[in-house]
């Protein structure tokens, strides 16, 4: 093991100081000599470029077979593959500090199950012990070292795997003489693509929210590609490659085909589910299901799916209060089949996606003319910032096992402060960066106090 490896012979002080400046070395410690990036996983480049990342069934992306060997900052080490810069900014606001309250021991535990999933090794334990961690802002610092580990794949793939259901795809019924290309292979590739999809825009330099939400590209595999009308399917067995898509139709993890995969009816799309999934996930808005037993709405032949939907919901005034506010974005995704794929029609009928985003707090309602449109509008609310602090925190704590139900808390709650500091901490020039949210989730009293 070396301690305090500051990996002077490759990067030198020139680069040190991207991460504070070279007398604040103390968070580059690790176990061993940093591993070469890019290693047995492919390479994520950016978008037109062909970039490709290692996504095979299993999920992996790639994720170096050492399991990472530093704690610590540098050019072209961690995750990201040859390139990724290092975490070089929490944010556009600082912070006064706080001292801590438990030992350096339990924060190599709290950073480890956080970051790694896993508790931390001996080596790892001592290394976070000799950098004397005394405030919350030097466990920040160790946090971006975490985050170059290899190994950190797991905590970021463990949240979004968390946040959006993705392991649901597995086991969504979905009538096998409908949709025959659904088979349990690409169930797994459409879980695959959006964790790569994930994770590349987490390692860019501009990664952030809006990004996540809103960028028109996909990782498309031979598995994949028949979802995607007009892009070419690589050839089998490849990686799955990074595809520009139509910005008109597609908009980030929220038009990926395992998103969009949802509900329990068997023959076609569910809009007022999908509508549902949008607000609990990006705006944090706790709108409750349709009661338990309610049966399948059936579609008449020859009628368009949204008419058949709005003329049964508006029969009942009862119904009509939640589902005016979950219908109108569900309709957004019409161009979008029961499993995802794009369509121009719907069994040859024409697709209707307008509407609009009607606020709960009486705020004016935003009108859309598609899903691209409606993801634009998600990523530009503050309250989206704030849902995605609040998932994160309830992740990193394990406070509520169900994404769901994580609501934004009620301001002047020690948990508001905390979701509050993640985003005045995380956003840079604007932007909530997805790095830095994580860094800053880690400086909260919500994951340090004893």
């Amino acid at each position: 093991m070396k301690l305090h490896a500051l990996r002077n012979a490759t990067l030198g002080c020139a680069a040190l100081s991207l991460l504070g400046g070279c007398l604040d070395q103390r968070h580059l410690i690790g176990e061993g000599p940093p591993t070469d990036a890019g290693a047995a996983g492919g390479q994520i480049g950016s978008v037109g470029s062909g970039g490709t990342v290692g996504a095979g069934s299993g999920g992996t992306l790639g994720s170096n077979s050492s399991g990472g060997s530093f704690i610590g900052g540098g050019g072209s080490g961690g995750s990201g593959g040859a390139g990724s810069p290092p975490i070089t900014s929490l944010g556009d606001q600082t912070s006064q500090g706080w001292p801590l309250m438990i030992s350096p021991a339990e924060v190599a535990r709290r950073l480890s199950q956080f970051i790694l999933q896993q508790p931390p090794s001996q080596a790892l334990t001592a290394a976070v012990v000799a950098a004397a961690p005394k405030t919350n802002q030097d466990v920040g610092q160790l946090a971006d070292g975490f985050l170059l580990r290899d190994d950190s794949l797991a905590g970021r793939q463990a949240f979004y795997r968390w946040w959006l259901r993705l392991d649901a795809v597995l086991s969504v019924p979905r009538d096998e003489t409908l949709f025959p290309l659904f088979t349990p292979t690409v169930r797994q590739a459409l879980i695959d693509q959006t964790l790569a999809f994930a994770e590349d825009v987490t390692w860019r330099p501009d990664g952030d929210l809006a990004t996540l939400l809103t960028d028109p590209s996909a990782y498309v595999s031979a598995e994949t590609a028949a979802w995607f009308p007009g892009v070419v399917a690589p050839a089998p067995g490849t990686p799955a490659t990074r595809v520009a898509l139509d910005n008109a139709r597609y908009a980030g993890i929220v038009t990926q085909p395992a998103l969009l995969v949802t509900g329990t009816v068997a023959t076609r799309a569910e809009p007022s589910r999908r509508g549902l999934d949008l607000r609990r996930r990006f705006m944090c808005q706790n709108i409750p299901p349709e009661p338990p037993g309610t049966p399948a709405l059936p579609i008449p032949a020859g009628q368009p799916l949204r008419d058949a939907v709005e003329a049964t919901n508006n029969s009942s005034p009862t119904c009509m209060t939640c589902h005016n506010l979950v219908d109108p974005p569900g309709f957004a995704f019409g161009h979008f089949d029961g499993v995802g794929a794009y369509q121009d029609t719907d069994d040859g009928l024409p697709i209707d996606t307008t509407g609009s985003l009607v606020s709960l707090d009486g705020g004016p309602s935003q009108t859309f003319a598609g899903a691209a449109e409606l993801a634009a509008i998600v990523s530009a609310l503050p309250d989206s910032n704030s849902c995605f602090a609040a998932k994160w925190i309830a992740f990193a704590t394990g406070s509520n096992p169900d994404p769901d139900q994580v609501v934004v808390p009620t301001t002047g709650t020690p948990l508001a402060d905390d979701v509050a500091y993640v985003v005045a901490r995380a956003t840079t020039d604007g932007s909530l960066n997805l790095r830095a949210t994580i860094r800053a989730v880690t400086e909260t009293h919500t994951f340090l106090d004893p």
